[in-house]
């Protein structure tokens, strides 16, 4: 994988432009009053109705483009005002010398990814890894649990056949016996669990952070009535995730509803969660989690040169998310 370059982010704001043209949710047009965020099947906005946060004081522009680089194009130029992504894409932007500025950390569940095995194997421990295939989804957070998986036993990707893969291509690879095993987290693990005759090695949950952020931009944050509206909605976010936790059931349908795989799988998953899903305030635990990942992506070789990942934070929100 290389390093997320200006060129990238060039690339990536022209299949934004197209994505945006045919989203009618994504107008950019829409009054400059208006709160664009950027929402993705499963994440807060999904649920804001039910938690009694969806009637906001300003109008929302739901930008509903692909995640990754379009993403981090979308904040760069200004179209977009509030983006929930994993750990790494800052890193990258960072690199790109574009980076967003970080505001909020969600804690998700730290074991929500593991790494699936077929039950008849003979894989039982992380040794047993050695001359296999193990699939993972590039440069996101299932990429850096297998590195760490393999850094923390004295093992490198050389140890191992690494397979970067969609994680729908990745099951189905799995499922065909294609590759040996799959980082998989949440929904999609289970799945290889329960309908691929997969199971998940022991104790390898510790190597996976769960960690995520808010992204923003310093212009969004300079400009007193978005700052106000960003605010605002981090507030409505940390309600949502509250009444998530106290409302599984009521959840579960609901994801059920966006994705058509069945609800007792989405029970399973918050049954076995380690910790509650909450959104909370700049904090020195994310900034490790952070300054972990960047550093062993920079250990091999992933990113040119080491991010301090403490310039990328801002405290502007930590009253209210302590609240």
């Amino acid at each position: 994988m290389h390093a997320l370059t200006r060129r990238d982010l060039l690339r990536a704001a022209g299949t934004l432009s197209a994505a945006l043209m045919v989203a009618p949710t994504t107008a950019l047009g829409q009054a400059q009053d208006a709160l664009r965020v950027w929402r993705y099947k499963g994440q807060a906005a999904s649920f804001l109705d039910l938690a009694g946060q969806a009637q906001t004081p300003y109008p929302i522009t739901w930008v509903d483009t692909p995640g990754g680089n379009l993403v981090l194009e979308a904040l760069r130029s200004g179209d977009l005002d509030y983006a929930y992504m994993s750990e790494i894409p800052p890193i990258f932007a960072a690199l790109a010398g574009a980076p967003p500025v970080l505001i909020a950390s969600f804690e998700g569940d730290a074991n929500d990814t593991g790494l699936v095995v077929k039950r008849d194997s003979g894989i039982r421990q992380v040794q047993d890894l050695r001359g296999k295939s193990i699939s993972y989804v590039r440069g996101t957070n299932t990429h850096y649990f297998v590195l760490n998986l393999l850094a923390r036993n004295g093992l490198t990707t050389a140890d191992i056949t690494p397979v970067p893969l969609p994680i729908q291509d990745a099951l189905t690879a799995f499922r065909n016996g294609h590759i040996d095993c799959v980082a998989a987290g949440g929904i999609s693990g289970l799945q290889a669990v329960s309908q691929m005759d997969g199971v998940m090695l022991d104790n390898v949950s510790q190597y996976y952070s769960g960690n995520y952020v808010i992204a923003t931009t310093a212009a969004a944050l300079a400009d007193p009535a978005r700052r106000a509206r960003i605010g605002d909605f981090l507030a409505r976010e940390k309600a949502t995730w509250a009444w998530v936790q106290a409302h599984p059931e009521a959840w579960a349908e609901r994801s059920q509803a966006l994705t058509g795989i069945d609800r007792a799988l989405y029970l399973q998953q918050f049954e076995q969660r380690s910790r509650p899903l909450r959104l909370t305030a700049v904090n020195a635990a994310a900034l490790d989690s952070q300054q972990a990942v960047a550093d062993l992506f920079l250990a091999n070789r992933l990113i040119r040169e080491r991010v301090d990942v403490r310039a990328l934070w801002r405290e502007e929100f930590t009253s209210l998310l302590n609240s």
